[in-house]
């Protein structure tokens, strides 16, 4: 198990985080994700009204991704309510982050980042980030998926 790095946007698609423990590039990863949720959410079979692909959606609007994987990495994403998007990318043999990520958001962005007074929304997280990392490396080293180094 390897985790690579982590990516974290807020609402408006800007990377107010990231993290590299081995590596890709932000504005190609954003890229990404927005495609795969917007052709996620488009071909969903079960959605009452089929809006055309590209159409800006609502957060948590139709069918979301949570994860793909290709022949070399796996990319686990979560998108919250407040619209921030977290993206961590890890080895293929990882299996479902999705609780995880959602600690990672309740119990480490909100309380180290959202709940600092020195954390402007839309900015890069500065001097808040080099606790954000701690408490997160903290957190996926508990749980085995970061390994001590």
């Amino acid at each position: 198990m390897v985790l690579y790095n982590i990516y974290i946007y807020d609402r408006s698609g800007s990377c107010i985080h990231y993290h590299e423990w081995y590596r890709p590039k932000s504005k190609q990863m954003f890229g990404l994700f927005w495609t795969l949720s917007n052709f996620c959410a488009t071909m969903d079979p079960t959605a009452a009204t089929k809006l055309p692909l590209g159409t800006p959606r609502k957060i948590g609007e139709g069918s979301v991704f949570h994860s793909f994987t290709t022949n070399t990495y796996k990319l686990h994403f979560l998108e919250t309510p407040s619209g921030v998007k977290i993206v961590l990318n890890t080895s293929r043999d990882i299996g479902d982050l999705q609780e995880l990520m959602n600690q990672v958001y309740d119990d480490v962005f909100v309380q180290t980042v959202v709940k600092n007074p020195l954390y402007e929304p839309g900015k890069q997280l500065g001097a808040i980030a080099t606790h954000f990392s701690m408490a997160s490396n903290a957190l996926l080293r508990q749980r085995g998926i970061l390994k001590q180094g």
